[in-house]
C-alpha cells in the first residue's frame, strides 16, 4: 500500500476509534510527545493530556467524520464534520471545522490541528457567558470540579457528561 492510501487509512481507524469511544485505542495512534490542538481554544501535549479531551468526548458523546482528506508526504488535511450531546444542548446540531491537519511520525499521530469557524467560537462564548453565572449559583460544587482555580475547564469523561446535563437542565429553565 502506499503512504497517500496507508496515512488515510489511518486517520479511518482514527475516526472508528473515536466513534466507538475507544480511548486507549486512539492513544496507540499517537507519538508519546504527540500535540493536539483546536487553533485559538486549546493546546495538549502528550498523551496523558490528550487522553483526557478524548475521556471528554466519550463524556459528550462525540461523533466525528473526517471529509475531503487528502494526503502529502507526511500529512493529512482535510475537514471534520462533529457531533455530540454538547453540541446539541447548546442548540448547534453539526459542526463543520474549517480544516484540519494530521502531521505523522512513522505512521503515528505527531501532532494533530483542527480550526473551528470564528461564527461557531463567537457562539460557544455567548453561550457559555450566560450559562457560567447559572452554573455557579446552582451548582457550585460541580463548577469547582469543572474548572480549575485559574477558570480553565477539566476536560475529562466525567465533566463531559456533567456539562451536557447540567447545559441541558439550565436550557430547560430558560424556555
Amino acid at each position: 500500500m502506499n503512504d497517500h492510501l496507508n496515512l488515510i487509512k489511518i486517520v479511518e481507524s482514527f475516526q472508528e476509534a473515536v466513534n466507538s469511544h475507544d480511548v486507549d485505542k486512539v492513544l496507540t495512534m499517537f507519538t508519546e510527545d504527540a500535540v493536539f490542538e483546536i487553533v485559538g481554544l486549546s493546546k495538549f501535549s502528550g498523551k496523558q493530556k490528550i487522553r483526557n479531551i478524548f475521556e471528554y468526548d466519550v463524556g459528550v458523546n462525540t461523533e466525528l467524520k473526517f471529509i475531503n482528506c487528502k494526503s502529502q508526504g507526511n500529512t493529512v488535511i482535510g475537514q471534520i464534520l462533529e457531533r455530540n450531546d454538547r453540541l446539541d444542548a447548546i442548540g448547534f446540531g453539526e459542526l463543520k471545522y474549517n480544516s484540519c491537519t494530521f502531521v505523522f511520525r512513522d505512521n503515528l499521530i505527531q501532532s494533530f490541528t483542527a480550526e473551528i469557524p470564528d461564527e461557531f467560537v463567537q457562539y460557544n462564548s455567548e453561550v457559555w457567558q450566560r450559562f457560567l453565572p447559572w452554573l455557579a449559583e446552582n451548582h457550585p460544587d460541580e463548577q469547582s470540579k469543572m474548572f480549575t482555580t485559574e477558570g480553565r475547564f477539566n476536560y475529562n469523561r466525567e465533566n463531559g457528561a456533567g456539562v451536557v446535563r447540567l447545559l441541558r437542565e439550565w436550557q430547560k429553565e430558560q424556555e
